[in-house]
Order: C-alpha cells, then structure tokens, then sequence
C-alpha cells in the first residue's frame, strides 16, 4: 500500500529503502511545516534519532525549567484518540477550539511563543535515541506544535523496566487504555471469525479444514496471549488484562480523570539534552523537531513493559490482519543517525523552579534538600565543555 515502510534491514521496505515511500497523506502533513513537500529519509543532514552522550557541542538555550500544564483531556475521553499502529502506539490530542476543555500545555523558554498545546505522543519499542551507545526499553514522545516557527517541539522520555520496579500507576492508566483498543479490535475479528467458520459448514469439510488453517495462525507472533496470562498470574493481576477488567468500574473511575503528561510518576528531571532533527519514520523531514531527551528514565515494571509490547506486536485489526511492522528482533526503532550538534541542559543553566522558589535563582544548597521533590540522578554526568560542571 502506499506509505507502507517497515525496520526489516534487508526488506525493500525497510530503514535503508524508506527515501522510496510517498507518505502525502500521513499525520505530519496536516500540519503547516516549513518543508513538507518531500521525502527526506535519506538526507544526511538533522536527521533523527541520534545517540547522545557526554561531550556536547552546543550551549544550553533554556534559562527555566519547561513548565508544563496537564489541560482538561481524560485518558477515555474523545479528546485523546489511541492509536494502535503498525510501527507505535499514538495518542493523538483533539485541537484547542477556543473554549474549554484545554490539551495539555508546554512553555518552552527557548520557543520564543510562550505555551505550546500537545499534538500527540508516540510509543516506540525499543528506545530511538541512545545515551553512550544504550538502548532503552521504549520511548515515549511528546510532541507539541509552534505554528510561528512551523515546527514541533518534542519531549522524549526514556521507559526503564526493572524486575525492582513497582507498577508505575500513572502510565498503567495510559496501558490499559490502549488495552481497551486492543481488545475491542480482536473482539471484532472474533467475531468474523465465527462468520466465516459457520460459512464454512455449507461447504465440503476440506475446505472448512483449509478456512480454519488459515485462520489458526491471525495470533501467532512475537508474544503470545498465553505469555501475557502466564506473567499476569504470576504477578496475580490475571483480571488487569481481562475484558471484565478492563471496563470495570475502577478502570473506568480512573480512565476519567485528567491526564497529566508530566505527572511526577513519568518526570524525574528538569534537565535534558536538546539539538534539531527531524521525524524518526517517513518523511523523515530534516529541521523538523526540536527534541529535546529527558536525562533520567521513567520507570515501569517488566509486566507493564509486556503489556506494552503485547499492544504493539500482537494487535490484529477488525479484519484479522496482523499490523506491527516490527523486525526479528521485536523493534520499531529507526537507527540511530549521524551524529548533529547537540546540548546538554543542567544545573549550571538553572534550577528547577520549585528550588528556585524556596532558594532563589541558585538553588538549593545541597540541592533537592528536604521537602522537595526527590533527586534523580541523571543517566551520565556531562563533563565536557561547554558545560562547566557535572550536570547532577
């Protein structure tokens, strides 16, 4: 179909034939950017993703925290539409008509437009960026639209799963969500299913035999249901993933409430590196997306890393196709690009308003004292000019 691409290396449609594919009508075109008219995927100039590490080049364009309002949108509501793709999960943000309810909202000092509304967040399994050659679990993309610079601005944060990792509640509201998606797309092709195998019986039992072989294998994949009870059972939450959970009353309850992107269980950090790139998928437009990658990880447990991939990987439409385009080795990651020039934003640019407003413009002295938010480490210390001291 046109605009199809997948991350096989070796297919005609994959990362290296991706200059090839004519995505006219895909989401990124329905914005005014300032170089929509072609396919740029095999441009070397700002594209991404791109590996960051400890020796930036650029200096630091913030001078405060970007501050971050969560608007009005409920995980269940027709505001946030969930998207399950072939290459991420999305949510996408019903534009701002003027009155309430809001999208979520960001001010980015370095915009020069003040507040910017959320267009949409990408889930992408494994992680696009890397820090010092590390690949993280999944990425989650914040993307927020400047209509004067015709730009997005993107917040990416890092998903970590740990076997010490609790369940991080804020973004199983997010899971299980996508998970009613899930289930209501294999429920339609259940259905047809049933259709066709009662069809069936009007014909001659071979080719009722040939129908039901054909169909035996629509939930062979990557992962399978029975991995996804087995570690539910084990971890006894059998009912979070069960049609009766997931339209219970609780989910229900908490499906309701706001939404917050920058809820505390998803942000650790004020601090991030930054550079511009482009769209990590086709078009793959150079100077497209100011990223700017936060530097400490959201944690989420390995069971919430499955429900993830489970999502992805294993969801059929209502017309029992198989959807994901992910590789052999469970990925819908770009490779990473070469290197652009990229900076690091730390303490020595500023401090997180919280501190700021209990220290003044310095911070805390030791910083994160009591009675603050708890302090992260970041991923790596940069040490490298222009940055004149460790970035924690």
């Amino acid at each position: 179909e046109e605009g199809y691409f997948n991350y096989v290396d070796k297919s005609d449609y994959g990362p290296h034939q991706w200059h090839k594919v004519v995505s006219d009508g895909d989401f990124w075109h329905t914005f005014d950017l300032k170089d929509s008219g072609s396919n740029q995927c095999d441009d070397n100039k700002d594209q991404s993703p791109i590996d960051v590490c400890v020796h930036p080049r650029g200096n630091c364009k913030e001078t405060h925290e970007m501050r971050p309002k969560s608007g009005d949108y409920r995980m269940n509501g027709e505001f946030m539409m969930k998207q399950i793709l072939p290459n991420k999960l999305r949510i996408v943000m019903a534009p701002r008509t003027g009155e309430e309810p809001d999208p979520p909202m960001v001010d980015f000092s370095s915009n020069g437009r003040g507040i910017t509304d959320m267009t949409n967040i990408d889930i992408k399994i494994p992680s696009e960026h890397t820090v010092c050659g590390r690949r993280f679990d999944a990425e989650m993309q914040y993307f927020t639209y400047h209509p004067g610079r015709h730009k997005f601005v993107a917040v990416s944060f890092f998903l970590e799963a740990s076997p010490t990792n609790p369940r991080n509640e804020h973004l199983q509201k997010m899971i299980d969500a996508f998970r009613r998606e899930y289930n209501r797309d294999k429920k339609k092709c259940e259905e047809k299913m049933k259709m066709m195998s009662s069809a069936a019986h009007s014909f001659a039992s071979g080719g009722k035999n040939r129908m039901l072989e054909d169909n035996s294998t629509l939930y062979e994949g990557f992962f399978q249901d029975d991995d996804w009870h087995e570690h539910a059972t084990e971890e006894s939450t059998i009912n979070s993933i069960s049609e009766e959970y997931t339209h219970s009353r609780s989910i229900h309850r908490e499906l309701s409430m706001k939404w917050h992107p920058f809820h505390p269980d998803i942000q650790k950090t004020v601090h991030f590196w930054g550079y511009d790139g482009s769209f990590t998928e086709p078009p793959c437009t150079s100077d497209s997306v100011s990223w700017k990658i936060m530097d400490v990880p959201t944690p989420i447990s390995e069971f919430q890393l499955l429900q993830f991939k489970q999502i992805l990987f294993n969801h059929v439409d209502e017309n029992c196709r198989r959807t994901s385009v992910h590789n052999s080795d469970g990925s819908v990651a770009r490779p990473t690009q070469k290197s652009t020039k990229y900076y690091k934003c730390t303490r020595d640019n500023y401090v997180s308003d919280e501190e700021r407003t209990i220290c003044g413009d310095r911070g805390c002295n030791p910083p994160f004292g009591e009675g603050l938010n708890p302090y992260y480490p970041p991923l790596v210390d940069v040490t490298g000019p222009p940055t004149r001291s460790p970035s924690n």
